[in-house]
């Protein structure tokens, strides 16, 4: 239906504007990734413009996120009220391991940061901000969410995913499903970020229903985490899922 097919590009770029909207996107970029005609890319962001989801900025003109936006968030924020349990994991992972921990959680078809803490230890890995948002399959936190569905769910949201992955990931979809058998077994995601020498170790929540509506995870430098140190980050990760699923489930820690 031509409708339903309007509503969900508008949606995609609406996703693939919030990918980008610390820098902005140019429309080349975003034409590139919905796999979209220019014109119709034009189009509809021109629409979403004029309703205050996106904007653009006058000189660069790349376009950014609205004030729309921000307020729908703010209303929508009064109706959760966990954000300040997974704020105090946060901090206890950011206190144990003296590095930088973050939380990210899903949003759809995207994973988005909403906590960062740092730690003690001088060297700070800050490889996301707080409102940052990727696509499920890029980073380890998107992995790691990934890894809780069945494969063949899994492969689903990748092959969705794909063309936004690709402006984070050099991986093919391929590769990343390929890990995710390994990851599933083992229950967290390691990566090693390919333009630093920073190390991220990831951990799902599980919901409800089983799969990963969150993750918890810690940056560090590869020297302060060597693969020896990674089973006492696990633990801490694990540790601090599991009393959130716990409270989550049963209304107690």
């Amino acid at each position: 239906m031509a409708g339903t097919q309007s509503f969900e590009r508008a949606v995609l770029l609406l996703r693939l504007v919030a990918h980008q909207h610390r820098e902005g996107a140019r429309l080349a970029e975003l034409t590139r990734a919905a796999g979209l005609t220019q014109p119709t890319v034009h189009r509809i962001v021109m629409s979403l413009v004029a309703e205050g989801l996106v904007s653009q900025h006058p000189q660069t003109r790349r376009y950014h996120l609205g004030q729309m936006v921000a307020d729908l968030g703010l209303t929508a924020s009064m109706s959760y009220d966990s954000l300040d349990l997974y704020r105090s994991c946060v901090a206890r992972l950011a206190s144990d391991s003296e590095d930088t921990a973050f939380m990210s959680k899903r949003s759809g078809l995207d994973m988005i940061c909403v906590e960062r803490r740092a730690g003690a230890h001088p060297a700070k890995a800050f490889v996301l901000d707080v409102g940052v948002r990727r696509p499920l399959g890029a980073g380890a936190s998107g992995m790691a969410v990934l890894s809780t569905f069945e494969p063949v769910e899994a492969l689903r949201i990748l092959e969705t995913n794909s063309r936004a992955i690709a402006q984070f990931e050099s991986w093919t979809i391929k590769d990343i499903s390929t890990l995710m058998a390994q990851h599933t077994r083992e229950g967290y995601v390691l990566r090693d970020h390919e333009d630093t020498d920073v190390r991220t170790v990831a951990v799902p929540v599980r919901g409800v229903q089983g799969t990963g509506v969150a993750t918890f995870s810690i940056s560090t430098f590869r020297a302060r985490m060597p693969m020896e140190r990674v089973p006492e980050i696990v633990r801490m990760l694990k540790r601090e899922a599991a009393w959130v699923e716990n409270l989550e489930r049963n209304g107690s820690p």
